[in-house]
């Protein structure tokens, strides 16, 4: 392998053994780079991390015999004793059980529904909820022990009321946490509570240097148990504008981190057509320095409505997913599914039990709802506009009807296109990529309103594309963006 400029500084400053980051935009080749640096350097023991086994098994065929790959889990798992991971065997304990066993009781709260508060009652089962999410919250945190703030609260909730929930809830909080860690309390455990009793540890991993893949997406535990590392250097690699896991508590290493960078620009994936779409979402990222496209690929950026030109439809939401996998179906054709196939399933199952009048716990979106027609008037409010979409899909086809659609689903290997929302494409490639209509901004003549969170997740998308890029759907806005975009001159 032949290293390019880009390559070759990086490689150059690992060598002098300081920590430093490595931001690579998409598809320019980071996990070649990352051989690179180890084969630059055999006498030292290296640490590969990434975020799920499947990632580091793959990494692992990559890497010299020099290289660990691993995930945080199962660096902890090693470390954390025997008594606590065994408790991964028992049973969990349920919501009603938790609210039985730590005797909550009902409270009332006041909830915004339109433009007023209303009175609402949360039972014990939802109460136990927010204790269990609240542990999980502290597990992802660099905190050295549970405090009130960890509660995550709904956002509807009058701010005085929140508050109250998040002091009320604290005692059952710090009670079930210390019952995790308790070798001899009888209940399940989450990969999260092992995890966190290794970092509160402050764990020394013994490698000379650790490659820390997909940095952008560390959560502040992660990040915090890599920053007290003081005999290993740390390569952080990732890209900024690929973070679109903010919700999920991602606190983005590639811009925090106050240390010295090198840069991938140079994409192998696809021509400068596409990489002129993506320079202009950076640019509105406020980005300068550009994505630069491989001079060998010929690949097209198009402005098409539909065609059977494609291999990949990437969309916004799930609903819009589940829209198209529906109108495939009936289509004939042959269609897979790489969005999030559990998480639909789980609402529609969830949809049947509210339509039923029965409780539902263990899906976020609805866990708030007494009945169905509780969800159509949250719907109609500004926080319910996430789940709108995915309500009137059961709405206007059923539950049945949609449950027969994702059994329908075709392997990837084997279908006409995949459907995919923009989250779950991250880290894929297809040749023919093209983008659905529910990206969200708003238009006008002379103006365009996107948000930081829309420009990324646009970026990921676009950059799926290695030949063929159809922005049908978003050419107005890439028009407007292209009219702003003043690319930086050249030294």
């Amino acid at each position: 392998m032949h290293a390019t400029k880009e390559q070759a500084i990086a490689i150059d400053t690992a060598r002098l053994g300081h920590s430093f980051k490595i931001v690579a935009y998409a598809g320019t080749g980071k996990t070649t780079t990352l051989q690179m640096i180890s084969q630059a350097m055999p006498q030292r023991r290296g640490l590969y991390l990434a975020f799920n086994k499947a990632i580091a098994n793959h990494a692992q065929q990559r890497f010299n015999q020099g290289v660990d790959c691993r995930t945080f889990h199962s660096l902890a798992y090693r470390s954390v004793p025997r008594n606590i991971t065994d408790k991964l065997r028992l049973p969990r304990l349920s919501p009603s059980y938790l609210a039985n066993e730590y005797q909550l009781q009902p409270i009332t709260l006041r909830r915004m529904m339109g433009s007023r508060y209303e009175k609402y009652l949360l039972m014990p089962n939802r109460l136990a909820s927010l204790v269990s999410n609240g542990v999980s919250q502290f597990c992802a945190t660099n905190a050295q022990y549970p405090a009130p703030r960890h509660i995550p609260v709904p956002d509807w909730l009058h701010p005085d009321d929140a508050d109250e929930l998040q002091k009320a809830l604290y005692p059952s909080l710090e009670r079930r946490w210390l019952d995790s860690i308790n070798p001899n309390h009888q209940a399940g455990i989450g990969h999260d509570i092992y995890l966190k009793l290794w970092a509160l540890s402050e764990p020394n991993i013994p490698s000379d240097y650790i490659l820390f893949d997909e940095a952008q997406d560390a959560d502040p535990l992660m990040l915090g148990i890599l920053l007290k590392q003081r005999n290993a250097q740390v390569i952080y690699v990732g890209d900024a504008h690929q973070q679109i896991y903010a919700w999920r508590g991602a606190v983005n290493a590639m811009q925090q981190l106050p240390l010295p960078e090198s840069r991938l620009t140079t994409s192998f994936r696809f021509g400068e057509e596409i990489a002129d779409v993506a320079n202009y979402l950076l640019y509105a990222l406020k980005e300068t320095v550009p994505l630069h496209g491989y001079s060998e690929i010929q690949s097209k950026v198009v402005n098409k409505p539909h065609t059977k030109m494609r291999d990949a439809i990437l969309c916004r939401t799930n609903a819009r997913a589940m829209e198209l996998l529906l109108s495939g179906l009936l289509q004939g054709d042959k269609v897979s599914l790489q969005a999030d196939h559990p998480r639909l399933t789980r609402f529609i199952d969830a949809a049947t039990a509210l339509k039923q009048g029965k409780r539902v716990t263990d899906v976020p979106e609805l866990a708030w709802f007494n009945s169905w027609h509780d969800v159509h008037e949250y719907c109609e409010t500004n926080d319910g506009s996430d789940i709108k979409p995915l309500v009137k899909l059961v709405d206007d086809h059923g539950t049945a009807p949609l449950k027969q659609a994702l059994e329908k689903i075709t392997p990837i290997a084997q279908a006409d296109y995949v459907i995919s929302t923009a989250h779950k494409a991250k880290g894929l490639e297809w040749n023919r990529v093209h983008l659905e209509d529910d990206y969200q901004f708003k238009l006008n003549q002379l103006d365009h309103k996107i948000n930081p969170e829309e420009l990324r997740l646009l970026y990921v998308a676009c950059t799926r594309a290695k030949l063929s890029l159809n922005i049908h759907h978003i050419y107005d806005l890439v028009q407007q963006l292209k009219r702003n975009y003043q690319p930086k001159k050249s030294a």
